[in-house]
């Protein structure tokens, strides 16, 4: 069961909170827009959540993994979303270097013209 000091634990300042209670939260990235649903799975023995995400807001979930604790589920999401800015910056780059090679080869051709 999460606690208050769990749902205060939380950094607004990378994550919008958009509801939590004693058995789940539900956060957006500010960085990736990603939603996530940390559930937590109170066995009576031993603590677990399960990571529930999906890219757009609305869309269906599905499952990420898993952490022992609310703080370590938070370091894999923010793992994730450096992940995923990387990648996306990378595609960027691919898009503007494609850009740039179309011009120079029209440039090219009208030259040769």
């Amino acid at each position: 069961m999460f606690t208050q000091k769990d749902s205060n634990s939380i950094d607004r300042s990378y994550f919008i909170v958009k509801g939590a209670g004693c058995y789940g939260v539900m956060l957006q990235s500010k960085n990736t827009r990603h939603c996530w649903y940390i559930a937590n799975e109170d066995l009576g023995y031993c603590e677990s959540c399960r990571i529930y995400h999906t890219h757009y807001e609305g869309t269906a979930m599905h499952e990420h993994g898993h952490g022992k604790t609310l703080k370590s589920c938070i370091c894999k999401i923010q793992s994730h979303d450096r992940y995923q800015m990387a990648k996306d910056a990378k595609k960027r780059r691919y898009a503007k270097n494609r850009r740039r090679d179309a011009r120079i080869n029209a440039e090219d051709l009208i030259a040769i013209v």
